[in-house]
């Protein structure tokens, strides 16, 4: 048997819920080689029907239902993700924010979700308090998010990475069993 912590996978496979209470899983479940496959083939492609996730893990369909439902039960899958082409929309900027700041990440936070189009807001452990992922129209409508954000909240040190392009989620290299020691 693996183990996996269930928080690790909780943020890998997509939870639709963001937690920013600070509050972690501690939880640690037992996988096998079977459900290490199912979780992969599901992070590649979550909408995958239940027949090519059978036959890619040699299983009968009602075996990797209940393996999945397990899974489920556990909180190791908590549900899928959604990446939509957002240069058609006139999204084309993706940006990760590193703010450094003695203030309110809740409130950060908040005005993120009603002044940006925030994907991602994450509590950090090192040189920021707070890394957020989100998209801009332009880098001056970034800017322009940006400038209120640092006067009002009066963060210390704010540094955003502008990505060349959008990322191209590739889960294939990421071993779901952890290392023994």
């Amino acid at each position: 048997m693996n183990r996996i912590s269930a928080g690790f996978l909780n943020k890998l496979y997509v939870s639709g819920k963001i937690d920013l209470s600070g509050e972690k899983m501690n939880a640690t479940v037992d996988i096998d080689e079977t459900d290490d496959k199912i979780l992969h083939v599901l992070i590649q492609d979550a909408r995958a029907n239940l027949k090519e996730i059978a036959k890619e893990c040699g299983l009968s369909s009602v075996s990797a239902l209940n393996r999945i439902k397990q899974l489920k039960k556990l909180g190791v899958i908590t549900g899928a993700a959604f990446f939509p082409v957002l240069d058609p929309l006139g999204v084309q900027i993706l940006a990760t924010i590193g703010m450094e700041t003695d203030a309110n990440i809740d409130e950060i936070v908040e005005f993120l979700k009603k002044h940006t189009h925030l994907v991602e807001p994450s509590k950090s452990i090192g040189e920021y308090d707070l890394c957020a992922l989100v998209y801009a129209e332009s880098i001056a409508n970034l800017n322009e998010k940006i400038d209120p954000l640092k006067r009002q909240f009066e963060i210390k040190k704010v540094v955003v990475n502008v990505w060349s392009g959008m990322p191209h989620m590739t889960y294939e290299n990421i071993d779901l069993r952890p290392i023994k020691k």
